[in-house]
């Protein structure tokens, strides 16, 4: 079984599957065809994080494949270019000086290598073939192409240095309608000369050659050694915490997911969720809104790589830290901002997702991005290379909220070779020793609530994988102090929460999930609707 929210990535995935291959084959396959069909989420330009299970030794892998600050990152480089540049587009979010160095390319290479059975030609059969042959576009990728032409109106300066998004998928203004077969001949060409040439081509060859003279042509700092230089983590310890007689592994620091799913279930654990679901669905509501509220609080202040700062992992996945947070919440009113999290730490103490589950039951959660819509909306143009805006995933400003609405300590701010901190997701639910639910997706911040409200619809609602999928989902940050649904919640629930304290917010925002059920030996796959994702398998 394969879910993503690609189709036609799922189908590649499938076909790498039916030819014998694992699940490690068809992640590859699955990731280089994502970077064919949803380039307005990932693509090789970009980075992510895998964890797989492999019911051999029951051993768990963790890749770190996130991309990286340049070696001429300094910490104040942004706010120094706004100075320079003012009333251009933000510099950590558009354009050259936006990109970090990329790392699906080795991530999914070094993966094949340790764990694959099949070539890296092999694996990218199916995405050349979507790139040279094309395949029709689905309402996602045009509401995509709407905003980022948005963009180019409010900068038409993005066009000059942004020029292969512009032409090749919003083709010079013109925007292609449901059904129009996207064809990219530069990104076959990339695919193919990596096919037969391997991943260091792309490191350390033609590739990289022309991505940092595209770059430094327009202002950005790449160079050939950020390249050659770039390494793939895979000696990252998993987060392993357990959640009513379930086991969840999930991914560490850079990533804020794991601890971040961590101490929220730690903090539910302290209540009978299901009973009050049943009973009073709104406090369950308000229950999850306080404890999203502590970990998103404890997300700002102590999380970002631990390659450069120590992170209190310990602490805060600890089940005593989570039940004194659940012990200080009022089951009546909702607190102030500052007094949500651990203000102190003792001395002692855009992205796409997929799933997949092959017949030796190996099973592998994936999450990678190029951050926002067409990330940084640069481009390499004669490799149809479209290249992440992770920089801003940093703390780029002191005080000054990303594009997702989060403000960071410096423990995430901007530093040389370092990894910015992600909301990325990749989780496997294990009952009894083996896996039950695999499950991730996208849309920044609100990839980690969503992940929790299918969870908990799983895990303590009994709720079938397609209705936990589509049941409205509630999501809060800790900042801004709002709290937002996907959709309009039921009306007890609204009344329930603002009675509390909680101010409510008019726009509707969600993640999108990609998961897989394994329940008596059969295997669900589902695929968030709203990103017109399906599932395949056999």
């Amino acid at each position: 079984m394969v879910a993503s929210d690609s189709e036609f990535a799922s189908r590649a995935g499938l076909e790498i599957l039916r030819q014998g291959g694992n699940a490690f084959d068809a992640a590859a396959a699955v990731s280089f065809a994502l970077a064919v069909t949803r380039p307005q989420s990932t693509g090789i330009g970009g980075g992510g994080f895998l964890i797989a299970w492999k019911p051999a030794g029951e051993e768990i892998v963790v890749s770190d494949f996130r991309e990286s600050a340049p070696a001429a990152s300094t910490p104040l480089m942004y706010a120094q270019a706004v100075k320079r540049h003012p009333g251009t587009p933000t510099p950590s979010r558009y354009g050259a000086l936006a990109v970090a160095v990329p790392g699906i390319v080795a991530g999914r290479a070094e993966m094949l290598h340790s764990h694959g059975t099949m070539s890296l030609a092999e694996v990218l059969a199916p995405a050349i073939r979507l790139a040279r042959d094309g395949f029709p576009v689905d309402q996602h990728y045009i509401d995509a192409c709407v905003s980022a032409l948005e963009i180019y109106d409010q900068y038409p300066s993005l066009i000059e240095s942004c020029n292969y998004v512009y032409r090749t998928h919003i083709r010079s203004g013109i925007l292609r309608k449901q059904g129009e077969d996207l064809v990219q001949p530069e990104l076959a060409h990339l695919l193919e000369t990596l096919a037969a040439n391997g991943a260091s081509v792309f490191y350390k060859g033609p590739i990289a050659e022309a991505l940092v003279r595209a770059n430094n042509r327009h202002g950005g700092i790449l160079s050939k050694g950020d390249f050659a230089d770039y390494r793939v983590r895979n000696d990252r310890p998993p987060v392993v915490f357990s959640y009513r007689h379930h086991t969840v592994i999930a991914m560490p620091p850079p990533s804020s997911g794991g601890i971040c799913l961590a101490e929220t279930l730690n903090i539910l654990e302290s209540f009978d969720l299901p009973k009050i679901h049943a009973d009073k669905p709104a406090l369950a509501r308000h229950y999850f809104v306080e404890a999203m509220k502590h970990a998103f609080a404890d997300r700002a202040r102590w999380l970002g790589d631990p390659d450069f700062a120590p992170i209190p992992v310990g602490l805060l996945t600890a089940k005593g830290y989570g039940q004194q947070l659940a012990f200080d919440i009022d089951a009546d009113h909702c607190s102030d901002p500052e007094t949500y999290g651990a203000v102190q730490i003792p001395d002692d103490a855009g992205t796409s997702h997929f799933c997949i589950v092959d017949q030796w039951g190996n099973c592998v959660v994936s999450t990678e991005t190029v951050n926002t819509e067409f990330g940084s909306l640069f481009a390499v143009d004669e490799w149809g290379l479209i290249l992440n805006n992770e920089m801003d995933d940093f703390a780029a400003e002191a005080g000054v909220a990303n594009i997702y609405g989060l403000v960071q300590s410096k423990r995430n701010g901007v530093e040389a070779g370092k990894r910015p901190l992600s909301s990325m997701s990749p989780t496997i639910v294990l009952k009894d020793g083996k896996p039950v639910l695999l499950l991730g997706g996208s849309g920044g911040p609100r990839i980690i609530s969503s992940v929790l409200n299918v969870l908990l619809n799983v895990v303590d609602f009994g709720m079938p994988l397609q209705d936990a999928m589509t049941t409205p989902r509630i999501h809060h940050q800790w900042q801004p102090d709002q709290v937002f649904f996907d959709k309009a919640p039921p009306s007890n629930w609204t009344i329930g929460l603002t009675a509390r304290g909680h101010k409510l917010s008019e726009q509707c925002k969600t993640g999108i999930i990609q998961a897989i059920l394994i329940q008596n030996g059969e295997l669900t796959g589902a695929s968030d609707p709203r990103k017109g994702g399906r599932p395949a398998g056999d």
